[in-house]
């Protein structure tokens, strides 16, 4: 069956919100219809991560027991990570000939030439001691060539046991940042969608690599469009039977028709969204209270999801005013209006990337398949990122624009969230176990 897009979501939620008849677009609007069918772009072919082959054994307990099951979780949650990356190959036990748990932790225990043998280039090896609710943690990378440590910047700690996790992904930060010049980003936080135990959606969210998740909402028969803003996550709910914004149980935005769509600023001061009080919905700038600070869009066409350039001089929308949806860009101080993309006829969800080079989007092809696209924000040309898997929709980038998480429905049971370099490699699902998730917003 064929599920809405969040802009095709929000028409038909206006059609309720919004008793105003068509209007027909004018010349200058027709004017833009040529566009260029979005099935002939294709995804580029060669230039593949290089990907180093690393060996994860499991965690050497030094205490008596594990009642929590650190030890398991310290060794998944490091082998996730740096699979999810995609700069490593992850060695775990199925690949092993010999029994790493005769080994130690320092050079003149471990046998190198095994790990050598298997292939490895790289070797972690962590152990951990749990006492009275402390832990801890020792946490090494080495060189199987060299048979040396490689020293990243990590001394071992004891922390509490709920801080176990936030170690954890210290440590493969640590790891990709050696390997690629670039911190890691695990340990930040993905907001979606997703439906509780009564079937009603709700704000969730989880860390990059899916072990952690939380409930932001509990109420309301729908909450919506998750976005990071003051003090926690944005979204719209219908709790009040009208489409409002909130911040966590605080309301935002509570004005007739449509509150919707947000994104903060760069600077924190400032809110773009979707308002549509006179009778279509517009593009607003609000402040942290909500209060309205300027119009940025009046057009009887629909102007919805705006994101913020990284330097907060521009923003970019999608408007339906060339016919179907497009992703336009203007002024953050709402002037120089104009049409981004010329490819494709149903064009949505635009996320602008931390590093100012592109923003991604969700594009529709003539099968009504839905697929994540790039666009240079100066010349307009288009990357596509994903092909002939399902639906991927919803792009939203990582702290530092090196990653988008999407959601796809591969593999088929409904929905996923999945995580590829910004650039389209290395696809993994990040919710293998869960379905019907969508919307991820990337708190940055």
């Amino acid at each position: 069956m064929h599920r809405f897009s969040y802009l095709h979501a929000l028409f038909i939620a206006l059609l309720f919100l919004v008793a105003a008849p068509a209007v027909a677009q004018t010349d200058s609007d027709a004017g833009d219809e040529t566009f260029t069918p979005i099935d002939e772009i294709e995804i580029p072919v060669g230039g593949g991560l290089i990907e180093t082959p690393i060996a994860v054994p499991n965690t050497y307990n030094l205490g008596e027991t594990d009642p929590d099951g650190v030890g398991q979780r310290i060794a998944s949650i490091i082998r996730t990570c740096l699979e999810i990356s995609g700069y490593f190959e992850v060695y775990g036990p199925d690949r092993y000939f010999f029994d790493p748990d005769e080994e130690g932790m320092t050079p003149s225990t471990i046998n190198f030439e095994n790990w050598f043998n298997i292939g490895a280039q790289a070797l972690v090896k962590t152990s951990f001691r749990v006492a009275s609710n402390q832990v801890a943690l020792d946490f090494r990378l080495y060189s199987v060539d060299t048979g040396q440590q490689i020293d990243i910047g990590y001394v071992p700690v004891t922390v509490p046991l709920n801080d176990v996790d936030a170690e954890v992904y210290r440590f493969v930060n640590l790891i990709i940042e050696h390997y690629t010049g670039f911190p890691g980003i695990f340990g930040t936080q993905i907001a979606f969608v997703g439906r509780d135990s009564n079937g009603l959606k709700q704000i969730y969210t989880t860390t990059v690599d899916g072990t952690r998740m939380g409930q932001v909402t509990d109420v309301g028969p729908i909450n919506l469009l998750p976005a990071w803003g003051p003090g926690g996550v944005m979204y719209t709910t219908y709790r009040s039977g009208d489409p409002d914004l909130y911040v966590g149980n605080t309301p935002l935005s509570q004005r007739p028709g449509l509150d919707s769509g947000a994104a903060m600023s760069p600077s924190g001061g400032e809110i773009a969204l979707t308002l549509s009080m006179n009778g279509h919905a517009d593009i607003y700038i609000v402040d942290t209270n909500g209060d309205i600070l300027r119009r940025c869009t009046d057009h009887p066409a629909e102007d919805l999801s705006p994101t913020w350039s990284p330097d907060g001089s521009q923003i970019a929308f999608v408007s339906d005013r060339s016919g179907g949806p497009q992703i336009f860009v203007m002024n953050a101080d709402c002037s120089g209006q104009r049409r981004l993309t010329f490819a494709g006829n149903y064009n949505t969800t635009p996320d602008w990337s931390p590093n100012g080079d592109v923003i991604a989007f969700t594009g529709r092809d003539s099968r009504n398949r839905f697929d994540i696209f790039t666009v240079d924000p100066a010349t307009s040309f288009i990357r596509r990122l994903t092909q002939d898997q399902g639906n991927n929709e919803e792009p939203s980038f990582s702290p530092d624009g090196r990653y988008l998480v999407f959601q796809s429905t591969r593999g088929g049971g409904g929905s996923r969230l999945w995580v590829m370099t910004a650039d389209g490699q290395s696809q993994t699902c990040i919710t293998p176990n869960s379905t019907g998730l969508e919307q991820p917003a990337w708190a940055r």
